[in-house]
């Protein structure tokens, strides 16, 4: 039976990672077609959704491909009679059924990870806690751009003021434009981008196959 191959899950993910940052850049850049500020912090606020989209995915396939190696500490847990040897398709039924999966932090992930995954296939272990937080931060901006509720707003206003001291909160896209004061060379933007390369071959690292 042929398994879900944690590297490519993580090819996919570290390879549209840097298609963003690469389009991004030329975005930021350009002169013409995306030429006002308004249209590129616009482009910037839309492409926050698709990264998170691409962190979630990730986050569900190696949740997966754990399960697909060995089910017996998910089994055990549940007091299921489950193979150990499931295929794909028998694992996204009894994770994901007919619903999606919704982690509220990286913190949730790990507990999810440490409580069901075999401890040789949890890739979520490899995630410090520095990654972790800016994993949080952006998709603290993710939750803000996709609902904009108060509360939303509130989470948001309360990470900029405490960990980057702004008395004004910028909206997101405005922050992530702006270029780090101890590395002039480097958007905010980018500094995440590299935090979720950095966690993704760290976690593809850590899971022996």
């Amino acid at each position: 039976m042929r398994k879900i191959d944690f590297r490519n899950n993580h090819d996919e993910f570290e390879l549209w990672m840097k298609w963003y940052a690469e389009f991004i850049r030329k975005f930021i850049y350009a002169r013409r077609i995306v030429r006002t500020k308004f249209e590129k912090l616009e482009m910037i606020e839309a492409l926050v959704l698709r990264c998170a989209v691409r962190w979630e995915r990730l986050v569900e396939s190696d949740i997966l491909a754990s399960i697909n190696r060995d089910s017996s500490v998910y089994s055990e847990k549940l007091g299921l009679s489950l193979r150990k040897h499931l295929t794909r398709d028998e694992c996204e039924a009894i994770i994901i059924g007919h619903r999606y999966l919704d982690f509220k932090s990286i913190n949730d992930i790990k507990n999810f990870a440490n409580k069901f995954l075999v401890k040789k296939y949890n890739p979520f272990v490899a995630i410090t806690k520095d990654i972790e937080n800016k994993i949080d931060e952006f998709m603290l901006m993710r939750n803000l751009l996709s609902h904009y509720s108060s509360y939303t707003w509130r989470s948001y206003k309360q990470m900029m003021a405490k960990k980057y001291f702004y008395k004004n909160i910028p909206e997101p896209g405005a922050f992530l434009i702006k270029i780090n004061r101890k590395n002039k060379n480097i958007y905010r933007w980018g500094e995440y981008i590299i935090n979720f390369l950095t966690c993704s071959e760290r976690m593809r690292k850590a899971v022996r196959s």
